[in-house]
């Protein structure tokens, strides 16, 4: 990575949402990480990334949040690193080096600044966020 042109992978949401995952709210693209069928459609989208010249893929952790999960926050530290590992598979499926790199998404399911929690609640969250994303081995975030 010595000055080196990276790829970046493309949209993970629209890509699940155009092969028929649910990407319905609250969890939008994070609903993929719920099943067998989900998982499978994700793995083969990084995999297309993958071939198409993909360096770093983005690992599945956009809603995967405390806050985006509503009353199911106790399962953000597992869905994240589900997302993680289904990336991870990818790239030792596709067999030559890339790097996962973990999505921080705003705490809230809009970009408006009147919706942005306090400070305090937003240092503590994305603490958390990043915690679980180091906890589950992206390369980057």
């Amino acid at each position: 990575m010595n000055g080196e042109l990276l790829l970046l992978d493309g949209a993970t949401g629209t890509e699940l949402n155009r092969r028929g995952v649910d990407t319905g709210l609250p969890m939008w693209s994070a609903n993929a990480l719920t099943t067998a069928t989900g998982l499978n459609v994700l793995r083969q989208i990084h995999l297309d990334y993958l071939n198409a010249g993909a360096d770093i893929l983005t690992a599945n952790t956009f809603r995967t949040h405390r806050r985006a999960l509503a009353g199911k926050g106790h399962a953000a530290r597992e869905l994240t690193r589900r997302a993680v590992a289904t990336a991870q598979e990818a790239v030792a499926e596709f067999g030559q080096p890339a790097q996962v790199a973990g999505s921080v998404a705003p705490l809230e399911d809009c970009y408006r600044p009147d919706r942005v929690p306090p400070d305090d609640e937003c240092r503590a969250e994305h603490a958390e966020r990043i915690h679980h994303l180091v906890e589950a081995g992206v390369d980057c975030c």
